[in-house]
This record gives C-alpha cells, structure tokens and sequence, in this order.
C-alpha cells in the first residue's frame, strides 16, 4: 500500500458506484484494500455481479458476503439499542450523531454503512449522569487522557456536548454558532435499533455532516457519500429551502459547497445548481487552486486547517486559531502524544507534522508558480 495513489483510487471508487468496474480494476488487491480502508467496501461489493464476484474472491485472503457485513453491523446496532435503552430508561433524551443515525435512515440496507463507534449528544447539565450510566450500567470504561470516551471491548463509546468538538479546540467556536441545541431544536422522535429515539432533521444534519467530513479533511469518501444520500433525501422532500437556511445560519457555507459539489460531480448527488450558487464562498487564487485540486480527487494536507482559518471573522481569531492548533492545551497535548513522556512525545509529533506540512506547502508554492 505505500506505492498506492489516492487520487487514482478514489477516482476508480467514485466510478465504480456509477457503474460496473472495470476487470483491471477488480483484479487489483490495493484497489480493495483502499475502498476498505475508506468504509466503501460493502456498497461496491453489494454492486457487482455474481461472475465479477467470482474474480474478486480468489485475491482475497477472506472472501465477502453480505453475512459478513451483516454480523458486524448487528454487532453495532446491539451496542447502540443497549446505550439507547438505558438513557432512555433514565429519561436523558441523546442524538446519535452519525452510525446507525445515518445508516438506518440514509441507506438502502444499513449494513452497506460501516462503523466503528458510537457518538452519542447530550445537554451538559446531564454530564455526570450519562458517565454514572455509561460506566456502572453499560460497563464501559474509561480511556486514559480522554475524559469523553469510553470503551467496551472494541467498541468506543464517545460523549459530546458540543456539536463540533469546541471543547477540544475553543476556536472552533468562532467557526461556527452550531450548538447541541440546535441539534434537540430541530430533531423528531424516531427510532433507531428498534429503540425510541430522536432524528435531526436535514437542517441541521446535512451542515453538521458537512462541517465533520471537513474536520477530516475529506479523507474518507464514506463521508461524502452520507452527504450525497442525505442530499438525494433533501431533493425528493423539497427541503432544500429549509437546508439553505440552516446552512446560512451556521454560516458553513464553505464546507458545504466543498462537500456538495464534490457528491454532485462524482456521486451522482442531485443536488440543484442553484443551491451551489447561493453557498458559494468567496475564493481567492490559492484556495480556487486548493477547491480544482479536491474537485481532482487530491487529499490536500492540512485542507481542514486552511479552510477553517478562512471561515474565522478576524485576523486575531486566525491567530488564536493557529497558536491553539499547534500548542493546544494540556490534555489534548495528552491525546497528541498517545502516551508515555507527554512533553516529549507531543514535541517529537509536532516536529514531524511541520516538517511535512513545510514540504508540502514547498511544493504547492512550487506548483502555483509553474501554473
């Protein structure tokens, strides 16, 4: 996998969910270790057809079926009804931030969307009860150096209450005025895992999705093709007028025109061209190069930081920005450092992260010249 090329995966990913793949393709093993790794994997594999299953399955060390997906996503789907059950019980009204909340509500069979862990929303003046419920009734325990994450086997259990995870980098806040009020403001009762539940409504979760898949610097196609489904639910409700209007309220504007008009292009994703229009942030020369790049299927370093900085309202915000995103405070140097000696550990990560950002902003500068 060192040799394999991200613009060359993704662009045969986004193709292959357009149509049938090509047999060159399905006879290369990284091809499939990449759409693994991007949680694309069962959504291809429920595409092909018998006879190309047939060719994939001798280069695999354990051939797929969807028994295989199936077994995994029960095994989340358990843990979420369980956590579910007992806030439930406990009157303590929670929102599932992603997992099941969008692979039961977006997706033709919700096996197709993988996930590892469960993050759970809740109003902070619940705080204590949720970590007494979390740990002496679901038996979760705590992780070292993150007070919010829990874990049962290997299955995480993270707690928010914050929507964007300002409580991690105080900028955030700036960035943003999406709360965990909004979330309980516009969200309906449902069910999920065959428990009561809340469902937030487009409004919210379609920016929301938006903000977190740019939080990620768009690294996993997965959460492009969440928005691309959501935006596909949005043109045959109508609801585009409500989307626009909590997108210009949470002012993401960037990070949705970023995600919508990738999953427009690449994904099939219906969305309007006018609402392209309305969002479109303004662009400089640097970032219209950086938005043709990701437009390119590129995974540009550092695209979430430099997006971000844009969307703060003041150059002294963009200075606390940066100071906090390279010297947070203590405990996230903590969770930077992964353990051990924490000051020299952090030091040590931190050199090697500017280090290649240096590089690659030398060739970007290099690149922007020669163009």
């Amino acid at each position: 996998m060192a040799s394999l090329s991200f613009k060359y995966y993704r662009k045969n990913v986004c193709l292959a969910l357009q149509q049938h793949i090509p047999e060159t393709i399905l006879k290369n093993t990284d091809f499939w270790t990449y759409a693994q790794g991007e949680a694309i994997f069962p959504l291809l594999w429920s595409q092909l057809e018998q006879n190309q299953k047939d060719i994939v399955q001798p280069l695999l060390i354990n051939p797929m079926n969807e028994r295989v997906f199936m077994a995994d996503f029960l095994r989340m789907k358990n843990a979420t009804a369980r956590i579910l059950r007992a806030f439930n019980e406990n009157n303590i009204p929670i929102i599932c931030m992603r997992g099941l909340a969008v692979s039961e509500t977006l997706y033709p069979q919700p096996y197709l969307r993988p996930h590892t862990d469960i993050d759970i929303l809740f109003d902070q003046k619940h705080l204590l009860m949720a970590k007494q419920i979390v740990g002496n009734q679901l038996h979760y325990r705590p992780l070292p150096a993150y007070p919010m994450l829990f874990k049962q086997g290997d299955i995480p259990l993270d707690l928010h209450i914050e929507a964007i995870g300002s409580e991690r980098i105080k900028a955030w806040q700036h960035i943003t005025p999406l709360q965990a009020k909004d979330f309980f403001k516009y969200a309906e009762e449902g069910k999920l895992a065959g428990e009561k539940a809340l469902l937030v409504r487009p409004r919210v979760m379609l920016p929301y999705l938006c903000f977190h898949a740019l939080k990620h610097s768009f690294e996993r196609l997965i959460w492009i093709y969440d928005i691309a489904l959501l935006a596909k639910q949005v043109e045959q409700n109508q609801q585009w007028s409500e989307v626009l209007e909590g997108i210009a309220e949470y002012k993401l504007e960037r990070p949705c025109y970023y995600a919508l008009s990738y999953a427009k292009e690449h994904l099939q994703a219906p969305v309007p061209d006018y609402v392209l229009q309305q969002i479109k942030p303004g662009m400089g020369f640097i970032e219209t190069k950086l938005f043709k790049r990701f437009m390119n299927h590129e995974l540009i370093p550092y695209l979430a930081e430099r997006l971000f900085s844009r969307m703060l309202p003041s150059f002294s915000h963009r200075i606390e920005f940066w100071r906090e995103t390279i010297y947070p405070r203590e405990e996230v140097r903590a969770q930077v450092a992964g353990g051990g000696c924490v000051k020299c550990n952090f030091i040590r990560t931190r050199i090697k992260q500017i280090s290649k950002a240096l590089w690659s902003f030398t060739k970007e500068v290099f690149l922007v010249v020669r163009a």
